[in-house]
């Protein structure tokens, strides 16, 4: 009789209509506010007001274009409720589990569906800088919001973690430089915190989703000036999957992505790159911080280089009072400086000597090279109770004995240096310049182990495995060089042949040609997306696009 009933509930339970999601569609310069949103036809303008609209589970369309902020975050600060808030607060606030896609073509029309988006060609810009006047050495901030988005609690007991979507976007322009907050309910957001991305929750998981973003020219005062995740009373584990981390600051931790949860703090990174961003404490690119349990963050297929930190400069993994165990396989970490130790990776376990717990690291197909710390251990510093020690899984970390290096049969700087596309010295950072891919003159080549891969491509897209193993470091090696070019940025790539340089532009840009000896000879401005064919005489020539760094071309 018992499983009678039982089967009756459940039959009434499949019986149930079942709430559909809703899609709400943003377009700047075509929409409008009146429109129900639930069609390109009736797009809204603004994308708070989408926000607004979509409970847990819809999801929010965007269209190409550059969207601000339009309402502030609250009326009053947090330490004075008589105080008002200014234009600076005014952030993109997602409530709760919404799944934001950006990257939609400009001209989307009813047909327009979500196979058709491509975010590097139908750039979706979300950004801070209200004047648009941002300088590259973050100039022309001061009336910049204070953070662009803002992750919260839906306000729901329902929902046992905070995990948004955020989908194909440029997130740039936020400005965390003021000691105050607004007080949300009973939730803080601090203005000194996450000028990319702000998520706070006080006992909830939390762990949002951030795909095919470009993470850039964000700053905070004090910690994430990329990304700040914080879950007050849980555990913090933010997965971010084809992305660019660059160009960041923060005054305190985390210039790049700062993550922190109070039981554990695991954050999953696969696909990305971390370049060129900048704290003036530690994890120049990468913080990652638990109070209790551990410290786990897993990296797969990671660039991290070009940063620069207090200590740290690459990632720096830190537990108070637990332990430390975070898991790298196929990363590249090179070119970082730290001031102190650590200037690839620093991995510590206890905040005294009271409570101390173990470091683990573990690290598989990796390269941890040519990093920089005058107070010791420039490419790995581990720090914890007896029993703290790397494990290494075929990895070459510089400096770490183990019977791996025999294999790699070189310790010869320059042999190194030589098989990647181009290496920048780490005394340089913070810059975005450098390309590690790796070339035919590679020692890293069929060097890893097959059994540590569960990732059919590489950082660049490219197919692993290549030849008779996989390779070390997050690019795999395609049997021919990069071309002697490489990427300036990731919206540009370079490389000559047979008497033409191949220009490819994912957004406009100034090109500008200068020979061995640093004379102008050409300049296109405001060339718009797609391939510049140049011509020129065989030779050595620089090319710079935008004024931001120089590419090498070998025409022959």
């Amino acid at each position: 009789m018992k499983l009678k009933y039982i089967l009756i509930i459940c039959s009434l339970l499949c019986a149930l209509p079942v709430m559909s999601q809703t899609v709400y569609h943003v377009h700047a310069t075509k929409g409008n506010d009146a429109h129900d949103g639930k069609s390109w036809s009736k797009a809204l303008a603004t994308l708070q007001t989408a926000l607004d609209k979509a409970q847990p589970g819809d999801a929010v369309y965007v269209a190409a274009g550059t969207y601000h902020p339009t309402r502030r975050i609250g009326e009053t600060l947090a330490h004075n409720p008589k105080q008002k808030t200014t234009d600076r607060h005014r952030s993109f606030m997602v409530r709760g589990r919404i799944r934001l896609y950006g990257g939609f073509p400009a001209d989307a029309t009813d047909h327009t569906t979500i196979k058709d988006r491509d975010w590097k060609m139908h750039r979706t810009i979300l950004s801070g800088d209200f004047n648009g006047d941002d300088g590259a050495d973050f100039s022309n901030m001061s009336e910049n919001a204070y953070h662009v988005l803002v992750l919260l609690d839906a306000g729901s007991s329902a929902e046992a973690e905070l995990s948004a979507e955020i989908d194909g976007f440029t997130i740039t322009g936020g400005h965390a430089n003021e000691e105050n907050s607004v007080l949300i309910g009973e939730t803080p957001v601090s203005s000194e915190f996450g000028g990319g991305i702000y998520a706070y929750t006080a006992y909830k998981k939390l762990s949002p989703k951030l795909s095919n973003i470009s993470l850039e020219r964000n700053k905070a005062s004090k910690n994430g000036g990329g990304i700040f995740i914080y879950s007050e009373n849980n555990e913090a584990s933010v997965t971010i999957r084809h992305s660019t981390i660059r160009r960041n600051q923060a005054g305190g931790s985390g210039g790049g992505i700062f993550n922190s949860g109070k039981r554990v703090a695991s954050p999953e990174l696969v696909n990305v790159s971390i370049v060129g961003n900048q704290a003036q404490r530690e994890g120049g690119g990468f913080y990652s911080l638990c109070e209790d349990l551990v410290s786990a963050p897993h990296l797969t297929n990671v660039l991290v280089a070009g940063n620069a930190a207090h200590k740290g400069a690459g990632i720096f993994c830190y537990s108070y009072a637990g332990n430390v165990a975070p898991s790298l396989t196929n990363v590249t970490i090179c070119g970082n400086r730290a001031a102190t130790e650590g200037g690839g990776i620093a991995c510590s376990a206890g905040k005294n000597w009271t409570k101390i717990g173990i470091s683990l690291p573990v690290f598989s197909n990796t390269i941890i090279w040519d990093n920089q710390a005058p107070g010791g251990y420039p490419n790995l510093y581990n720090n914890g109770a007896t029993g703290s020690m790397p494990t290494m899984h075929e990895s070459y970390i510089e400096g770490e004995p183990s019977p791996f290096m025999n294999k790699i049969k070189t310790n010869d700087f320059t042999h190194i240096a030589n098989g990647f596309a181009s290496h920048v010295a780490p005394g340089f950072a913070p810059t975005t310049e450098g390309d590690y891919r790796l070339n035919q003159n590679s020692p890293f080549i069929d060097k890893g182990k097959n059994i540590h891969w569960s990732i059919e491509t590489d950082l660049a897209g490219n197919p692993r495995v290549y030849g008779k193993s996989i390779d070390l470091g997050a690019y795999e090696y395609q049997g021919h060089n990069p071309k002697d070019a490489g990427i300036i940025e990731e919206d540009y790539r370079i490389w000559a042949s047979h008497g033409q340089v191949t220009i490819q532009l994912d957004r406009p840009a100034t090109i500008r040609i200068y020979t061995v000896d640093g004379q102008l000879i050409r300049q296109y401005n405001n060339e718009k997306e797609g391939t510049k064919i140049v011509n020129l005489p065989n030779g050595i020539y620089f090319i710079s696009l935008n004024g931001e760094g120089k590419a090498k071309v070998i025409v022959y």
